[in-house]
């Protein structure tokens, strides 16, 4: 791949995902500027190493995901507190409380990761599963307040989801 076009495909991504990720690197490190140079160091990443990389929009998030928990631990602002109960249990696991708080903040992660994928849903996809999820509708409910039918209901709440999961394990969050 010549120069111009390897220049030429970074733009193309870099136009189709600066957004997403600059959303995503907002939600963990809660810096707008922080998040903008976070966004432009993991495109630079990409682009001296876009010829070895098979699935850039997986690589460009676990990337981007990498270098906000550094930016945070140089920072000081992983939080090293948790409960009194939290500390107890720790010390009896003889676990280092960093990397139990990595995990949890690998969770919240994933969990920000799917709300965002969700915030990009189509409107009418995005209020079924909130009024599935978050507020627990019953599918009859969901289709009182939609107008589509029960059945109907159902048949999207499952392409939905399975459309989401797709979407999220070819980008490497789950397994």
């Amino acid at each position: 791949m010549s120069g111009e076009d390897k220049k030429n495909l970074v733009k193309e991504w870099f136009k189709k995902l600066e957004k997403p990720l600059m959303i995503y690197a907002f939600q963990i490190v809660h810096d707008r500027e922080e998040a903008q140079d976070l966004v432009q160091d993991a495109f630079l990443r990409f682009f001296k190493q876009e010829d070895k990389i098979l699935e850039p929009k997986a690589w460009l998030y676990k990337t981007l995901r990498n270098l906000s928990i550094s930016f945070l631990r140089k920072n000081g602002r992983l939080q090293r507190t948790t409960d009194g109960d939290q500390l107890d249990f720790l010390d009896s696991m003889n676990r280092p409380v960093e990397s139990i708080l990595v995990k949890n903040l690998e969770k919240d992660e994933a969990l920000n990761r799917v709300r965002h994928a969700i915030s990009l849903l189509p409107k009418e996809s995005a209020e079924i599963i909130q009024l599935k999820f978050d507020q627990q509708k019953s599918y009859n409910e969901i289709s009182q307040i939609t107008g589509l039918s029960v059945s109907n209901v159902g048949y999207k709440l499952h392409h939905i989801i399975k459309d989401l999961s797709q979407a999220l394990k070819r980008e490497g969050f789950f397994h």
